[in-house]
């Protein structure tokens, strides 16, 4: 059986044997014929198989009885079967009905069960024990939890301890934990020694260790692999980590790699699609460049739609594009209102949109409060022309 469960070879033959036993009341061969057919994928013949096991004391066979039945939705009947296990001593149905209690808020029952899985001799429970103290504030108790279950090798509690220490200033305290759950195969700890090299400016270290959570599959840590190639100039290498991190769901990886194909003309209708993969996730400055992007081929109605999506979360550049679009199309008074936004968020430009709006209409004090603004934000070739339109509305202001 272990030489493969596709259903060809010693699977097959395997699976032969099973049901011979199980037909005939061995529960643990119901057990296996159960975990054969879950892994290929035929979840209600499996079910069956289980349920008979389980009926017949197999506390291993309620367990994954109870896993079926939660991914089927039904939650009720899958507390019912864990709780079956867990009372015969499965430490990883009592975890399962811990979580399931966490999820609804029941914190006590939560925290009965994950000791109870403790006491089955199951280490995820001091785990699970520690991340519901942490949820709940307890940072000491947390420690004490995350301690245990880490002195038991588990990794992500090495991990979670590290993360625990550094929050508290002991980067000295954290990094052994960091340490000792990366070479245990934890992605997230290599990915946070990552971050806490880069903290010291030990950029190379930090790299490798970015490297070795991106190779294995750590969307934030290709997006630092990449990030590193563009610093690096090496571009090939960083389209190819970006699309890894685009992959796992990164905005920030959509937009750089819609920024890095942006520069081929050929690869534009590609860039567009990046931007836009990003933008819908609420990237700002991707829905600015998107904006740019269709506003290019005459699409004033969607160019607004993304200028104001961003300005409307604080985006300056936003705001300024979005007035821009405006004023274009006749709208001054409400182009203004952006600008304003814009340069109150330290947009030079937008300030001398507004200064030379004001010397237009003869508001000459404003005009000047404006040139001061654009003057103070640059850049330079702003802050000249402001200076300039400032010493103007001066003479106009003495005369």
């Amino acid at each position: 059986a272990a030489g493969g469960r596709d259903g060809s070879g010693p699977a097959r033959e395997a699976e032969q044997w099973y049901r011979q036993a199980a037909a005939r009341g061995h529960r643990r061969a119901a057990l296996h014929l159960g975990t054969l057919l879950e892994a290929r994928g035929e979840s209600q013949e499996a079910a069956r198989w289980y349920l008979t096991s389980a009926k017949d004391g197999e506390p291993r066979a309620a367990c994954a009885l109870g896993f079926l039945l939660r991914d089927a939705g039904d939650t009720d009947s899958a507390a019912v079967w864990w709780r079956r296990a867990a009372q015969e001593g499965d430490g990883n149905a009592a975890n399962a009905l811990g979580a399931l209690h966490a999820d609804r808020g029941e914190s006590q029952e939560a925290e009965r069960w994950y000791r109870t899985a403790l006491d089955h001799g199951d280490v995820n429970g001091a785990y699970n024990l520690g991340l519901l103290c942490a949820e709940q504030g307890r940072t000491a108790q947390a420690e004490q939890w995350y301690r245990r279950a880490a002195y038991a090798g588990h990794k992500e509690a090495a991990n979670a301890l590290a993360v625990l220490l550094l929050q508290g200033g002991d980067a000295a305290g954290a990094e052994p934990w960091f340490s000792k759950a990366a070479e245990a195969g934890s992605v997230d700890a290599a990915f946070n020694l990552g971050i806490l090299y880069a903290g010291r400016d030990e950029d190379r270290t930090a790299f490798q260790w970015y490297e070795r959570a991106a190779s294995a599959g750590h969307t934030d840590a290709a997006l630092q692999v990449a990030m590193a190639h563009l610093r690096d100039g090496d571009e090939e290498a960083a389209e190819r980590h970006l699309r890894v991190a685009v992959r796992g769901g990164s905005a920030e990886a959509a937009f750089r790699l819609g920024a890095l194909l942006d520069r081929d003309e050929e690869a534009r209708e590609e860039c567009e699609e990046w931007y836009g993969r990003a933008a819908r996730q609420g990237h700002r400055r991707a829905q600015v460049r998107l904006g740019m992007l269709v506003a290019e081929r005459g699409d004033v109605v969607e160019a607004a739609h993304w200028y104001r999506e961003a300005a409307e979360a604080g985006s300056r550049n936003g705001a300024f594009n979005l007035g821009l679009l405006l004023a274009r199309e006749g709208s001054e008074p409400e182009a203004a209102l952006w600008w304003a936004r814009a340069a109150e968020s330290g947009h030079g430009r937008a300030a001398l949109r507004l200064a030379l709006l004001a010397a237009r209409r003869g508001d000459l004090t404003e005009g000047r409060h404006w040139c001061d603004r654009a003057v103070a934000l640059g850049p330079p070739e702003v802050a000249e022309r402001a200076a300039r339109l400032r010493d103007a509305l001066q003479q106009e202001l003495t005369a």
